[in-house]
Parts: structure tokens; C-alpha cells; sequence
């Protein structure tokens, strides 16, 4: 009888330690996302759809998911650039950008946040590269300016990103070797001298 109760237990234990394995597989396919971001599911590779907020449930072994952050972001750019009449400048940007397209975001081999900041970096230099020194004041204080959006989202969007402000918000300019930067639109004041007594 001692081997009969042996036996029963054999195939019981092996019930109960499938059963915790199979409740381990089902819970590990259960992803929470937030309110502030999206899911891009994959199965084995390709894009099935894009999950919002809550609990949401992934097939264990096929499905991976991405997460995408949602909203627009605040990204300080500083470059240097060249004006058309041959001026080096050193500018700052801000650019209000987010994930636009969640599929093309979570595509993105690099980090797309980053690439969209390195390009709109890039289409940021362009633009001053189009302009006199002269404009430069203008176009700083027209602070939403739909070109300079435009020409940003045009580089950035195959990341998925878009911007939805991009504004120069300073430039300086090297006034001679030795000589602190002048801020544009500001004039150039070198050295003081000491008044004569």
C-alpha cells in the first residue's frame, strides 16, 4: 500500500509543476502599458497592430512588444553653422517633438528620439546655411516659424517623429580671435579700456 501512495503522487506532483509552468508562460505574455506611451506588437517579426493603455496580453514565444512613448518632448539642440555669406555661428534650438507614427518609431534600428534630434540638428544647420547673418534676428523672433517646422519634420519623419514647434531661440557670432561670442541682433563691444586719469 506504502507503494501505491508513491505512485499517486508521482503523477500529481508532475500535474501541479506543469500547471505552475504553464500559469508562469501565460503570465509572462501580460504587459501593462501606460497612458503614456502605445505598444507596437510584433509576431515573430512582423507588426500586428498597436496596443493603448491597460493590461494587454502578448502570445508567450511569438509576440514582443515595443514601447512607444506618446507626447511631444522639449529637446535643446546647440550647433554650430554657417550663414550663407560665410559666417560661423554658434546656435540653440528648441524643439517640441514625440513619436508621430509608432510603427515607423519602433521600426527604427537606433534610438529614434535621438536620430531625430541628430537630424533636426542637421536640417537646423541647413536652414541657417540659406540665410544672411542679417536674418538671423528675424527668424529668431518669429518663434513659430512653419518653414523651419516644415523642413525639420521633411528630415525626421522616417523615424517616426514629427515636430510640432522648432524655434532658434539664441546665436551667437565669433566677433574676431580673442574676443568674446556677440549675441545676434545684439551689437559687438570689444575690450574696455581703462579711462585715462
Amino acid at each position: 500500500m506504502g507503494q501505491d501512495s508513491g505512485f499517486l503522487t508521482a503523477p500529481l506532483a508532475s500535474l501541479v509543476v506543469l500547471g505552475l509552468l504553464v500559469a508562469v508562460v501565460v503570465l509572462s505574455g501580460v504587459r501593462r502599458v501606460e497612458t503614456s506611451e502605445r505598444l507596437v506588437v510584433r509576431r515573430f517579426g512582423r507588426t500586428i497592430g498597436v496596443r493603448g493603455p491597460g493590461l494587454r496580453f502578448l502570445l508567450p514565444f511569438a509576440d514582443t512588444g515595443v514601447r512607444v512613448p506618446k507626447g511631444v518632448h522639449p529637446y535643446d539642440i546647440w550647433l554650430k553653422a554657417t550663414t550663407r555669406d560665410g559666417v560661423s555661428v554658434r546656435v540653440k534650438a528648441l524643439a517640441m517633438m514625440g513619436a508621430d507614427d509608432p510603427v515607423m518609431y519602433a521600426s527604427a534600428t537606433d534610438s529614434p528620439s535621438s536620430a531625430a534630434q541628430a537630424i533636426a540638428e542637421v536640417a537646423l544647420r541647413d536652414v541657417i546655411a540659406d540665410r544672411d547673418l542679417a536674418d538671423l534676428p528675424s527668424l529668431m523672433a518669429n518663434r513659430d516659424d512653419a518653414d523651419l517646422v516644415r523642413r525639420v519634420n521633411e528630415a525626421i519623419r522616417p523615424w517616426g517623429v514629427a515636430a510640432d514647434l522648432v524655434s532658434i531661440t539664441d546665436a551667437m557670432v565669433p566677433v574676431r580671435a580673442g574676443l568674446p561670442l556677440c549675441r545676434c541682433g545684439a551689437p559687438a563691444t570689444g575690450p574696455r579700456r581703462a579711462a585715462p586719469r
